[in-house]
């Protein structure tokens, strides 16, 4: 039997939208194979198990978190203020299209942080070494801050990431609806940059 890759993605996109919904143990073959309107045997044909194809998923997602990050973060050509804009926007804009993402990547780093960093290759010092760090660490010296570039690199990833994973208690508190979260989201956009070069005492 030849291997259709129309069906072989369909089950990889199904697949994904359920792991990140449920997870792991949570998400069934059978769960899996009807959600794309084949059999299990058909699946099991194209990936051989539910693991294999969970492994497959989370190695995308997990590049699909941090194989930016390695293009900016040694960008010389782009200053300071540009990257921190450029990053922002980008974990705006997927998280956008897919909110489960950021928690079923962290959840599975926190359960096997080591297997899962090796497998998808990301470099040890792929932050510390890089020229991003360099430009913070020009910038922090010059205002006088007493600070390591990792906080603010924590910062704009974690003001980005909460109010994605946070959603759910958002809508509930402040009674948001989807339009309402993005609008809030969108203005973030904007505002976490500003905040960063603020705490940077950065010059427009």
């Amino acid at each position: 039997m030849q291997k259709d890759q129309t069906t072989e993605e369909k089950i990889k996109l199904t697949a994904k939208k359920l792991f990140h919904e449920k997870g792991y143990g949570q998400t069934k073959t059978r769960d899996i194979a009807e959600a794309a309107g084949i059999n299990t045997a058909l699946l099991n044909y194209y990936f051989r198990s539910k693991e294999n194809l969970f492994n497959i998923i989370m190695l995308e997602s997990v590049q699909e978190m941090f194989s930016f990050i390695r293009e900016i973060v040694n960008d010389q050509k782009t200053n300071l203020d540009s990257k921190i804009r450029a990053i922002v926007d980008h974990y705006i804009n997927i998280f956008h299209e897919n909110p489960n993402l950021p928690l079923f990547v962290l959840s599975e780093i926190q359960a096997n942080p080591e297997r899962l960093i090796q497998k998808s290759k990301i470099p040890k010092d792929i932050l510390t070494e890089s020229y991003f760090f360099e430009q913070l660490n020009e910038q922090i010296k010059k205002a006088g801050i007493d600070i390591t570039p990792i906080h603010i690199f924590l910062n704009i990833i974690s003001l980005t990431i909460l109010p994605v994973v946070g959603r759910p208690i958002m809508s509930y508190i402040y009674t948001m609806d989807i339009n309402a979260h993005s609008n809030f989201i969108n203005e973030r956009r904007e505002l976490i940059p500003l905040w960063i070069k603020t705490m940077l005492k950065l010059d427009k």
